[in-house]
C-alpha cells in the first residue's frame, strides 16, 4: 500500500481545522465500545491525534500504527509533546498484515484510513484476527458531528488554498458486502452526522 497523504499536511490539519473532531470521536468510541483498559491499536494513526485524544480519557495502552516513516516521526514528536510516551507506542505496519499476534487487542480504532485500504476485505480480516474475544473495533471516518462537518466545510470554502485530502468514497452497500465477505458477524454500520463507521465486537470462544 503506497499512499501519499502528505504527513506534514495531515499534521497541520489535525492541529488546526480538524482539531475539535478528535476529542469528540474519542468520546464516541469510548461511549459506544465501553473499553477503557487493556490494549488499543489505532490503525493508520497518522500524526497520532486520535490516539492522543483516546489516551487522555482512558487507561489504555495504545499502539499508533502507520505505514509511513515520516508519519511515525511526526507522531512520536506529538506524543512526546503531550507527555504520553508511556501510554502511546508508535509502530510501523500495514493493515493488510498487522504486526500483532492473534487475540492481541481489546480495542482497534481507525479514523480516515479505511477509505485508502487497497484490499478492505483483507484488512478487516486482519483486524478481526488481532481482536481479543469480546474486543471491539470502531473503524471509519467522519467529523464527529454534522455541526463540526459544516463548520469545517465553511472554513475550507473561505480558504482559497485549502489543503484537504480528497477521500475516496465508500458507500454502505459496498461496506456491507466487504464485511460479509470477511465473515464478520453482528456488525453495526453507523451512517449519520458523526460519519460512516463500522462497529463490531468479536464473539467469545471463536
Amino acid at each position: 500500500m503506497n499512499i501519499n497523504t502528505g504527513p506534514e499536511r495531515m499534521d497541520r490539519l489535525s492541529k488546526s481545522v480538524f482539531r475539535e473532531i478528535y476529542p469528540l470521536i474519542a468520546s464516541q468510541i469510548v461511549g459506544r465500545c465501553g473499553v477503557k483498559k487493556g490494549v488499543c491499536i489505532d490503525v493508520g494513526s497518522g500524526p497520532g491525534a486520535l490516539a492522543i485524544s483516546v489516551a487522555k480519557i482512558t487507561d489504555l495502552k495504545i499502539y499508533s500504527l502507520d505505514i509511513s516513516d515520516k508519519m511515525q516521526e511526526i507522531a512520536i514528536a506529538n506524543i512526546e509533546n503531550k507527555g504520553l510516551k508511556h501510554e502511546i507506542f508508535p509502530v510501523k505496519g500495514d493493515v493488510h498484515s498487522l504486526p500483532f499476534s492473534d487475540d492481541f487487542a481489546d480495542l482497534i480504532i481507525s479514523r480516515g484510513s479505511m477509505f485508502f485500504w487497497e484490499n478492505k476485505e483483507t484488512s478487516f480480516r486482519e483486524i478481526y484476527r488481532v481482536l481479543k474475544p469480546d474486543g471491539f473495533a470502531y473503524i471509519g471516518g467522519g467529523f464527529g458531528s454534522a455541526e463540526l462537518r459544516e463548520k469545517i466545510k465553511k472554513s475550507s470554502a473561505k480558504n482559497q488554498n485549502s489543503d484537504h485530502v480528497k477521500i475516496p468514497k465508500v458507500n454502505v452497500e459496498e461496506l456491507e458486502k466487504i464485511l460479509n465477505h470477511a465473515e464478520i458477524k453482528n456488525y453495526q454500520i453507523i451512517n449519520d452526522g458523526s460519519g460512516l463507521w463500522v462497529l463490531f465486537k468479536k464473539p467469545s470462544n471463536t
